[in-house]
């Protein structure tokens, strides 16, 4: 644990009305829509198609974060979020990148 047992009982005692409030949110309503989003795209695209794009959750999170939250992002942070963006290019658009070299050769 980062904080110990005891600073973590006191971290949880310590939460305000909107601390509470904004626990409950991103426990309930956000999980809730995002899942029902999620479930609907899974409804109306394959699978194979829809699931890599489950990658951009980290890269969103680093990327809220540094814009409004002013944290600060190394070298490595950057060069994943390059490499996650190229994984997701080459599997949307490789199999087009691959058709053109076949009948260009």
């Amino acid at each position: 644990m980062i904080y110990g047992a005891d600073g973590l009982v006191s971290y949880t005692l310590s939460l305000s009305g909107l601390g509470i409030v904004s626990i409950l949110f991103l426990a309930y309503v956000s999980s809730l829509v995002g899942y029902t989003a999620w479930g609907d795209l899974l409804s109306r695209h394959p699978a194979g198609k829809i699931t890599p794009f489950a990658l951009c959750v980290p890269v969103i999170a680093l990327l809220v974060g540094y814009i409004f939250l002013g944290e600060r992002l190394g070298a490595w942070h950057w060069a994943g979020i390059v490499v996650v963006m190229a994984g997701l290019l080459v599997h949307v658009f490789g199999g087009k990148w691959t058709g053109r070299l076949k009948n260009k050769g």
